[in-house]
């Protein structure tokens, strides 16, 4: 897997990236679109540069990028990026790349009904769900307490996301009615825009605004971090932009 083509992929979603933000990217594609007569890609020396197709871009990123193995969204570029650093990190802390904690994790719903202990599910379809919407949990700090912050908003069964999340906790979330607590930053945006569900929702605070007008709440470093993969536009989540770009700050989650 080639991370810094990947990298650099990534940096057109929801955004056009200028010419030396992808440099790297450039040259390998302009290899490639001379090597198999292709064009899905413009670009130019100190200009923005346009994906022109973008079946044939994710084809170019699996071929070139990922060893041919299939890669055909922004969401499966973020799970191989994430993988690889989960994978680095355990080398670096084990000395074993294939541990068993990172298997186990990967294969597993964390789960909690009401205000019992969470559980961990191996066998997805052994949740018995009621007819109301899951709350999934982007951080563990507020998984740990999430009961007797979200009951008073009406919901009583949960799902720890842990950031972009596991495979088989998106393939459990598929066919349920979800609300989503994230971070309001735009890091949440793309792990929102990620999640397919049966139907899903973002969950705003009714107190959101004064949280982000208050400067003892506000993340300005991450903010600036973030802040060239801020979309213009979003049909949902328009509200989170707009707050994002008044107060020049983002908010994370476990401040509630």
């Amino acid at each position: 897997m080639d991370k810094t083509l990947l990298k650099q992929a990534q940096k057109f979603h929801n955004n056009i990236p200028t010419y030396s933000q992808t440099t790297y990217l450039n040259e390998l594609a302009k290899e490639h679109q001379k090597a198999n007569d292709l064009y899905f890609i413009e670009f130019k020396l100190r200009q923005k540069s346009k994906v022109l197709d973008w079946e044939k871009f994710f084809l170019f990123l699996s071929e070139v990028g990922n060893n041919g193995k299939t890669i055909s969204s922004f969401e499966d570029i973020e799970r191989l990026l994430a993988l690889a650093t989960t994978r680095q990190e355990n080398i670096k802390n084990t000395g074993d790349s294939k541990s068993r904690y990172i298997s186990v994790f990967d294969g597993v719903v964390i789960f909690q009904d009401g205000d019992k202990e969470p559980k961990l599910y191996k066998n997805s379809k052994e949740i018995v769900l009621r007819d109301t919407p899951v709350l999934a949990v982007e951080n563990g700090e507020t998984f740990l307490n999430i009961y007797d912050f979200a009951y008073k908003f009406g919901y009583d069964q949960f799902v720890y996301l842990g950031g972009m999340s596991n495979c088989a906790t998106r393939e459990f979330l598929k066919d349920k009615n979800v609300t989503f607590f994230l971070d309001y930053d735009i890091e949440a945006i793309r792990i929102y825009d990620s999640f397919k569900c049966r139907s899903k929702r973002f969950f705003r605070h009714p107190e959101l605004e004064n949280y982000f007008a208050n400067t003892k709440y506000q993340n300005e470093e991450l903010y600036r971090k973030q802040l060239s993969v801020l979309p213009v536009k979003h049909d949902e989540l328009q509200w989170l932009i707009d707050l994002i770009n008044q107060y020049s700050a983002v908010i994370e989650q476990e401040i509630f």
